[in-house]
């Protein structure tokens, strides 16, 4: 079962629950790219090198996709016709 986790603004009293699967994503991917940000790249073979750039690609996609996740879910979009902000 998923967990909810319920969001009050401040400006507004909205409750709104969203997936907490999303922020757990977004908290792995970050700290993906925080263990491999010191890496000296110099130092690595091109195999390695594309290792680092996969992990950065796939790291900066689960963010992307897990933020516009939580937007979806707190700002109902289906009305909206534009995809772009």
């Amino acid at each position: 079962m998923l967990n909810k986790e319920k969001v009050i603004f401040e400006d507004e009293s909205i409750d709104i629950e969203f997936d907490s699967r999303d922020g757990e994503f977004i908290a792995a991917a970050f700290n993906s790219l925080g263990a491999i940000d010191m890496l000296d790249t110099g130092l690595m073979n091109e195999e390695q090198k594309e290792v680092i750039n996969t992990i950065q690609f796939q790291a900066i996609a689960i963010i992307s996709e897990s933020i516009n996740n939580i937007y979806n879910e707190i700002f109902d979009t289906s009305t909206d016709n534009t995809d772009q902000l």
